[in-house]
């Protein structure tokens, strides 16, 4: 009976011994497969038109090999993705979007030309008062653009021979080159010339006054 207690004491102790041993740590999970990369997109090019700075009504056609579409409203836009898929379909880009993609090429891009119409009286080559007043804009935009190149166009009406025209014409554009020079636009950076009464701004009879065509037309680029 003895013997018998011996071996029962020894088996719950070999038990408790077993259960105090150091325990096995469950192997970690296996790290989750890593998703295919997507298939790259095509580049694509986008084609927007902006809105024309003096306001006017503008349009652009788009052509390849594919097809055509042409945009008529300012920020339509339309993709083209390679050279023989026809152009998708026109569609509108807002002021941010467009400026959030070309952001960095508007900042490049040079300000537009600027244009003005300065008129004179009867047979004169001095300007009127209220065209007078347009030169401190002349400047401005000359200084804004840092202007290196200024046109200045004489013209005429018919009261004379096209002969004379042509020299009062140019008379005027000097007269005005002359007024930007004393406030400091350089010399050469301003083209004159003389359209005398070739380029009307109103179609008249030989002879006929007409105020509007006796002006000089800058341009600062």
């Amino acid at each position: 009976m003895a013997g018998g207690w011996h071996r029962f004491g020894l088996a719950l102790l070999l038990a408790a011994a077993c259960g105090c041993g150091p325990k096995k740590t469950p192997a970690p999970a296996p790290p989750p497969p890593v998703p295919a990369p997507a298939p790259l997109q095509p580049k694509q090019t986008v084609v927007v038109l902006l809105p024309d700075t003096e306001g006017k009504s503008t349009t652009v056609t788009v052509t390849n090999a594919g097809g055509t579409q042409t945009l008529t409203d300012p920020y339509q836009a339309v993709r083209l993705q390679d050279a023989n898929t026809a152009p998708g379909a026109p569609f509108t880009m807002d002021q941010p979007e467009v400026r959030r993609v070309f952001g960095e090429v508007l900042d490049t891009l040079p300000a537009a030309e600027a244009g003005f119409v300065l008129y004179f009286d009867g047979n004169s080559d001095v300007l009127n008062a209220e065209s007078r007043a347009k030169i401190p804009a002349i400047l401005a935009a000359i200084r804004e653009r840092r202007s290196t190149w200024i046109s200045v166009i004489g013209h005429t009406d018919t009261t004379a021979t096209p002969r004379y025209n042509y020299r009062l014409g140019l008379n005027r554009a000097r007269r005005v080159a002359g007024i930007l020079e004393k406030e400091g636009v350089a010399k050469s950076s301003i083209s004159i010339e003389s359209h005398g009464e070739a380029d009307l701004a109103v179609r008249t009879p030989r002879g006929k006054p007409e105020r509007l065509n006796r002006r000089v037309e800058v341009t600062v680029q």
